[in-house]
């Protein structure tokens, strides 16, 4: 676990369950030049499932205005382009460097998003 008042588990918490619209918008609302971890989420199935998890050790903001904007990942792009009325993210904002890519790290690892995956097709 994470010294100080944030945790792990509280990290995790909040991005599970503090979603906002995948919208231009929204993302302004976000204080900027703040470290932090994010989510995209999108429906499948009746239920919303976590497509990428990604962070920014500058600015979360920043970082999520490109994708919406211009994304390289080409899974992302096409999964945003698919789901673009309905991609929701959430974001839990980190104290430093350290803690953004632990808790990175973990969730990646937890929750194996599908975006993050590298090399799925060559491995079937």
């Amino acid at each position: 676990m994470m010294d100080g008042p944030r945790t792990l588990l509280g990290l995790k918490y909040q991005l599970e369950n503090q979603r906002l619209p995948f919208s231009r918008e929204q993302l302004l609302q976000l204080a900027s030049d703040q470290t932090g971890v994010y989510a995209l989420w999108v429906p499948e199935g009746g239920l919303d499932e976590c497509r990428y998890v990604g962070m920014s050790d500058t600015c979360v903001r920043r970082r999520l205005l490109e994708h919406l904007s211009r994304e390289a990942n080409p899974k992302l792009r096409y999964m945003l382009r698919l789901y673009r009325d309905t991609v929701e993210f959430s974001v839990a904002l980190t104290g430093d460097e350290d803690e953004t890519l632990t808790l990175e790290d973990e969730i990646i690892k937890a929750w194996k998003p599908v975006t993050n995956r590298k090399g799925v097709e060559r491995e079937e």
